[in-house]
């Protein structure tokens, strides 16, 4: 039965360890479509306290 534990905490070791290995990707790829969204404009001109949609 021991080997039995030792097979398995082997198998996911290996899985965790491919898991950290993986490329992480954050953001956007270059050219792809951003969609609407909205800000909250916290400056101190004509829109101060405004929540305003780019596209």
């Amino acid at each position: 039965m021991s080997r039995l534990n030792v097979g398995l905490s082997l198998a996911v070791v290996a899985g965790l360890a491919t898991l950290a290995m993986a490329e992480v990707k954050s953001g956007l790829e270059v050219g792809e479509f951003v969609g609407a969204f909205d800000v909250k404009d916290c400056s101190s001109g004509l829109s101060k306290g405004k929540t305003l949609c780019y596209r």
